[in-house]
């Protein structure tokens, strides 16, 4: 329409010379009018209803559709362990792992998340126990498998809601498989965004729910948050055809056992759900210093059960019987605790490498409740245990675009984690009875698309039973005492991981 308005403004100057003064008039009369009338219609436009209308394009063209993000990581791994008694072992695996995210918002206040994961060794394993050659690495994808491989690492929903119940407190619910893993602290060494649990205790998938609250507003304390979270982590009902039972014995029989009667989902007998439920509760942040805390509870854990009145049998093949059978059982519950402080930046303005640097202690707590006689941790009796976690990571001032990371954390005897999932191929370094040194260095490639990480884990067992669960697989040996060398306990173990990362 400007385009317009100027075009007749020079066609009137041009006309000027041939046209009578009272042509020149109407001529102006009417270009008055046309701007008059265009400023009404201007006026007169709903810009409430467009805006609308280019959301509703949006939400079709743009919203309506699923965001997929890539992460593929290709790691080498040098893997060493040493017993009390002498004896090492070492070996080298390379890994490919992707993770394919996706993100949709039907609404401005509801979001999908969810998260593909494919982790895979290179190669085919020795030790795949009834896989068979379904399974061989070399066919597995171009043969119809009878269980699906495809994992779901997170999937999950959340709503936004801007008030709860009048009051000024923006709020969060989720369900689904929420993000449980690579929590804040554990973040630093993995190179990614904390996840919602503290790191230092909880490192382990769950499918449940959360309910974050935002207290800023209404205490005025900068970042103050409280987030209810719970999880199942087993449930006590049957598959399908559970009354259908596999009877295979190779060379002797090859027959199906049919019973019950037709009911499905039911509990299975003599167990109850795992669940877990606690909640995170973050005083202070400031975007600089920051205090976190997360306590939960913990039911009907599992762990093997020896049976010390069976005969001993020869678990290795080497001809000597050195263990009891175990029977998987539910044992009682347990409590956890942490309290966390952190620093993103140290000071105000003192240097550069100060400003970028990253510090936290932090201090844990674990407690057992066996339930009905059973021995939780090797004890029937209730155990506490604790864990310090200290680190810091920093700009490299060698390397451009790197950064260098240093961390230290210490178990007791009891202490007991939830970081089954912890990523190091070794073992879970938090999880540690004893003490665990750890040192990386990140380096940006092309920038955050493509980076590159050295990094080295050290673990000094004071106990036996870091990485176990949580009856007799968990229980603590002093590593050299006279049990544990005749057991030969584990002492130590390392771990010295190359990976490239790329991620879009």
């Amino acid at each position: 329409m400007k385009k317009f308005i100027a075009l007749s403004a020079i066609a009137a100057v041009v006309t000027t010379g041939f046209a009578s003064e009272a042509d020149i008039k109407a001529e102006l009369e009417q270009l008055k009018k046309e701007i008059q009338e265009l400023k009404k219609a201007q006026a007169g436009v709903n810009l409430k209803a467009l805006k609308k209308q280019l959301q509703e394009v949006k939400a079709h063209d743009a919203g309506d559709n699923i965001k997929w993000n890539v992460d593929f990581r290709t790691a080498y791994d040098v893997i060493g362990y040493k017993t009390v008694n002498g004896n090492s072992s070492w070996n080298r695996i390379f890994t490919n792992r992707l993770w394919l995210g996706m993100a949709y918002a039907p609404k401005n206040n509801i979001v999908f998340k969810g998260l593909i994961s494919y982790y895979k060794a290179y190669g085919q394993m020795t030790n795949t126990l009834g896989a068979n050659f379904n399974y061989f690495d070399w066919i597995v994808n171009e043969t119809p498998n009878p269980n699906g491989e495809l994992r779901i690492k997170e999937a999950y929903w959340l709503y936004f809601g801007e008030s709860l119940f009048g009051a000024d407190i923006p709020w969060t619910a989720s369900l689904g498989r929420r993000p449980a893993t690579d929590g804040l602290l554990a973040s630093y060494r993995e190179d990614q965004n904390p996840k919602s649990p503290l790191g230092h205790i909880i490192n382990t998938e769950f499918d449940g729910a959360s309910f974050k609250f935002n207290l800023e507003n209404v205490t005025d304390i900068s970042g103050m948050y409280f987030k209810l979270c719970m999880g199942r982590g087993m449930t006590n009902a049957n598959i399908r055809y559970a009354s259908i039972k596999p009877g295979f014995v190779y060379g002797v029989s090859n027959q199906l056992v049919v019973g019950g009667n037709g009911t499905e989902y039911t509990e299975v007998p003599d167990y109850d759900s795992t669940d877990l439920f606690g909640f995170i509760f973050v005083p202070y942040d400031d975007g600089q210093y920051s205090v976190h805390t997360t306590a939960f509870k913990a039911w009907n854990l599992p762990g093997i059960v020896l049976d010390r009145t069976a005969p001993m049998v020869d678990t290795d093949l080497d001809g000597t019987l050195d263990s009891y059978q175990g029977n998987f059982r539910q044992v009682g519950n347990l409590y956890g605790a942490a309290i966390s402080f952190l620093a993103q930046g140290i000071g105000d303005g003192i240097n550069d490498t100060l400003d970028e640097t990253n510090a936290f202690i932090s201090f844990a707590a674990s407690k057992t409740d066996p339930k009905s006689g059973n021995a939780m941790l090797g004890s029937t009796e209730k155990k506490t245990g604790t864990s310090v976690y200290v680190g810091a990571n920093w700009p490299c001032m060698l390397i451009d675009d790197a950064r260098i990371g240093v961390e230290y954390n210490h178990g007791t005897k009891y202490w007991r984690s939830f970081t089954y999932a912890e990523d190091t191929l070794a073992g879970s370094k938090l999880a540690t009875r004893g003490d665990a040194y750890e040192v990386w260095l990140t380096k940006e490639l092309i920038g955050r698309t493509l980076t590159a990480q050295i990094r080295y884990t050290y673990m000094n067992y004071k106990y036996t039973g870091s990485n176990g669960f949580f009856a007799d697989g968990g229980a603590p040996i002093e590593v050299d005492s006279t049990d544990g060398k005749a057991v030969d306990a584990l002492d130590k173990a390392q771990d010295i991981r190359f990976y490239i990362r790329y991620r879009y």
